[in-house]
């Protein structure tokens, strides 16, 4: 994996706006890891996770913790703390391995436990925790942190446990496929022990999954006949596309999501609308909002002509209502509650309930006044062509000029609606800079709809805002 930090300082000019870059540059970061008692390898992952798990749940003493009690038990057995979408492990060992637990331990264990695990890492306990596990007895290891999960467990140490217990699988590896889940326990819950523990986002940084261009419904283009396609449109799905957002949002972790607008296409059927609200419903209730602008096929979407396409503005506007998005402005919104900020201006500075009203009104730099922001790092979101991603001639909008009427000294733009890297450059087309030195970011559409994509996969962009900067990390969709 490859991330992209980007830092700078705020200078002391009089200009608002100004920026004195520090550096740009380019970092491989190595896989955390560390040598523990097994390592990962082909066996049966569900079965050696049931097996580990039961011994520490049938070790744990009675005076540790009962939420610990009740977070392991959920895993195991189902209970008040696992996932509502999720199967415990007990449900899945009768359903997806044609092996009996029983015949596995004969084979790889001494006839009542595990001995020789493959599939999973494990450790010895904790020396505090020895006196409670039967004797040789090994206990699994949190797969992403590298830390054994412990045993005895006071109450402030009960988000830490959850929160190494949540980096389980929620459907392990097993004879048997699962149905597509991908969280085990209570996500509200797992949020706060990761918060609580340290291990989530501090008060002095955000992290934000960035994402353009989703255009939902692209595919009914070969119905209605209108737009311009790509030859390989029956490899593309905005819904699988979609979808596949949102699980890497969870996976991630992040605060929230940042959409930079053509959150649907022009022509959109119901279908793949419902769909979509079942992803942002899902993402609602873990507890990462969606923050968004509209782009010019979001407005296009209110007036389909086709028969089976429904009111892509009319759905925006639902969404809105339900909280499931959050619609950016000239005024600042504390993203996930704080400390960064953002702006949005929509395409044709129309939003969402301005299109039934208006037709793009249009904007110059001059027309903008933002409200000022917090303390912390703020962001703009603009879905018009801008400087210094096109040159001047073809821009819709002069960025340099708006950067330097604002009264807003911005961190980072954000930009939607170009569907191609500059210069068609995969590795550094992607961030550019203002003439004041202020970033400015693209993620590229989130679906492979234009000529650079045929042999490259499309992608979303993680952001980690902190005080010195942001770093960018880039995850396939």
């Amino acid at each position: 994996m490859y991330i992209l930090k980007l830092g700078w300082l705020r200078t002391s000019a009089s200009t608002l706006g100004a920026r004195s870059s520090i550096w740009l540059g380019t970092e491989q970061i190595s896989p955390y890891g560390r040598e523990l008692s097994s390592t990962m390898g082909a066996g049966n992952e569900l079965v050696e996770l049931y097996d580990g798990l039961s011994v520490l749940y049938s070790s744990l003493p009675e005076e540790t913790e009962l939420e610990w009690k009740r977070a392991v038990k959920s895993v195991l057995y189902g209970g008040e703390l696992l996932a509502e979408e999720a199967s415990c492990y007990g449900e899945q060992q009768n359903k997806r391995n044609h092996k009996k637990r029983k015949e596995y331990v004969r084979r790889y264990g001494d006839g009542s436990r595990i001995t020789e695990f493959s599939a999973i890492t494990v450790a010895e306990p904790r020396p505090q925790d020895r006196q409670y596990v039967p004797s040789g007895a090994v206990i699994p290891v949190a797969p992403e942190s590298g830390e054994v999960l412990p045993v005895q467990v006071s109450t402030n140490e009960v988000d830490q446990a959850i929160s190494l217990l949540a980096e389980f699988p929620a459907e392990p590896t097993a004879d048997r496929l699962g149905e597509g889940v991908d969280v085990l326990l209570d996500p509200v819950r797992v949020r706060r022990a990761r918060k609580n523990a340290g291990r989530g986002i501090g008060d002095d940084k955000v992290t934000v999954l960035f994402v353009s261009d989703t255009h939902l419904g692209y595919e009914n283009r070969v119905v209605t006949g209108r737009g311009k396609t790509v030859s390989w449109i029956s490899e593309v799905s905005s819904t699988d596309a979609f979808t596949r957002i949102v699980t890497i949002a969870i996976e991630q972790d992040v605060d929230a999501v940042i959409h930079t607008g053509d959150i649907v296409d022009h022509e959109v059927d119901r279908e793949t609308l419902d769909s979509a609200a079942a992803r942002l419903e899902l993402l609602s209730k873990v507890g990462i909002p969606v923050y968004c602008i509209i782009g010019s096929h979001d407005r296009d979407s209110y007036t389909p002509q086709h028969t089976n396409s429904e009111n892509g503005i009319a759905w925006l506007q639902q969404q809105v209502r339900k909280g499931t998005l959050v619609e950016l402005s000239t005024s600042p919104t504390p993203v996930a509650g704080g400390p960064l900020d953002a702006y949005g201006i929509p395409a044709g500075n129309t939003g969402i309930d301005d299109v039934a009203k208006f037709k793009p009104l249009g904007w110059e730099p001059s027309d903008m006044q933002f409200e000022s922001s917090s303390s912390g790092p703020n962001v703009l979101c603009l879905h018009d062509g801008v400087t210094p991603y096109r040159d001047r001639s073809t821009a819709d909008i002069d960025l340099d000029q708006l950067l330097s009427r604002s009264g807003v000294s911005f961190d980072c733009v954000l930009i939607g609606d170009e569907h191609r890297p500059k210069d068609d450059d995969f590795d550094s087309g992607y961030s550019f800079q203002a003439r004041d030195g202020t970033p400015v970011l693209y993620t590229g559409p989130a679906i492979r709809i234009s000529e650079p994509y045929r042999d490259h996969e499309s992608f979303v962009t993680e952001l980690t805002f902190a005080a010195d900067g942001v770093i960018t990390t880039q995850h396939s969709v």
